[in-house]
């Protein structure tokens, strides 16, 4: 099952595994701020962060780190990733599925997103 809807503004990405959410904010003509809001179902982890995607002149994006990742509604640090974290709890083979299954099939979606937002907004 997978359920996908974007309005322009914010985007919602739903399977079996989890959920996320992705609040999108013009911060310059070429820089977006996003929240991220994030769910694993199996371990019933409910995660966020915030980052900024800048266009870069050759056009693609440049992904910056992470800015106030939280798990549970405990801050976990500004070095922590979504890979540590998860990895930290799921296991090397049940982050690799984690990967497989939700994150790639949501940062597929975002990048596309990402591409619309900035040269439309």
């Amino acid at each position: 099952m997978i359920n996908y809807t974007f309005d322009g503004t914010k985007s919602t990405f739903k399977n079996d595994m989890g959920e996320v959410t992705i609040k999108f904010k013009k911060a310059s003509g070429t820089r977006v701020d996003i929240q991220v809001e994030m769910k694993h179902y199996a371990t019933n982890t409910f995660a966020t962060y915030k980052k900024y995607i800048a266009l870069v002149d050759n056009g693609s994006l440049q992904h910056y780190p992470i800015k106030e990742f939280t798990v549970q509604g405990v801050s976990v640090g500004e070095y922590n990733t979504v890979k540590k974290y998860f990895t930290h709890i799921l296991g090397e083979d049940g982050y690799k599925e984690f990967k497989e299954v939700f994150l790639n099939e949501y940062s597929l979606r975002l990048e596309i997103e990402l591409n619309w937002f900035i040269k439309r907004t």
